[in-house]
Formats: C-alpha cells, sequence, structure tokens
C-alpha cells in the first residue's frame, strides 16, 4: 500500500523555508560554541613543560568543560584536564618563569639621547 502526500507549491516552500532555518540555526549554534570554547575535550597526551609557550584557562560555563589550553613552541594547541597533577605543575613553572622574566627585563628601557658635537 503506498500513500501520497501532496502539498501545493506554497506548502512546499513553506516546508523547504522551515527546513533551511533549523539547518542554519543549528550550523550557528555550534560554530558560535567552538569559536567560544577552544576545548571541547581534553587530550591525555602529557606535555613536556620545555616544549609549552604559553596557556589559557578554559571555563566550564559557557563551556561544558573546564580545560588549560596548553600551545607549544611550535604553535600547537593541546586542552587538558586541570584535575591532573602534570597540568598544575606546569601552570605553576610556567607561572614562575613568567615572574622571573618580568622582574630581570624590565619593560622600559631609557636612552640617552643627547647629541654632542664633535
Amino acid at each position: 500500500m503506498r500513500y501520497e502526500i501532496s502539498l501545493d507549491l506554497g506548502e512546499k516552500m513553506k516546508t523547504l523555508l522551515l527546513c533551511v532555518t533549523v539547518m542554519l540555526a543549528a550550523t550557528s549554534c555550534q560554530s558560535s560554541r567552538s569559536s567560544l570554547c577552544g576545548c571541547l575535550k581534553t587530550s591525555l597526551t602529557i606535555l613536556p613543560v620545555s616544549r609549552i609557550k604559553a596557556y589559557s584557562i578554559q571555563k566550564a560555563s559557557p563551556c561544558h568543560i573546564e580545560a588549560v589550553m596548553f600551545t607549544t613552541i611550535k604553535g600547537i594547541k593541546v586542552c587538558s584536564d586541570p584535575k591532573k597533577l602534570w597540568v598544575k605543575k606546569a601552570m605553576k613553572s610556567l607561572n614562575a618563569v613568567k615572574r622571573t622574566a618580568i622582574t630581570t627585563y624590565p619593560t622600559t628601557l631609557s636612552f640617552n639621547t643627547t647629541w654632542k658635537s664633535i
């Protein structure tokens, strides 16, 4: 037994418009979440601190997970679980290096710009 549903052109257009709207809304929602949330899951990879250049912390709101995003010297981004011991140690080590760099190298330099005639 076969059933046929007959739709006029106006109903077909409404149905098509509804489908396109739903697809666009879903795509928009997904892309806005991924742009806000750099980490959608965490990796099991343990990075050596010597290979890490920087890190940022991602909160669970509006993202669905808390994570630490490490950036390696080569620019690779790795998302890690902030509860892991190696992650806490790496962040502490990077903070210590940053503090040392700030206190060792002042941000402003002064130069003597007076000209002497010869």
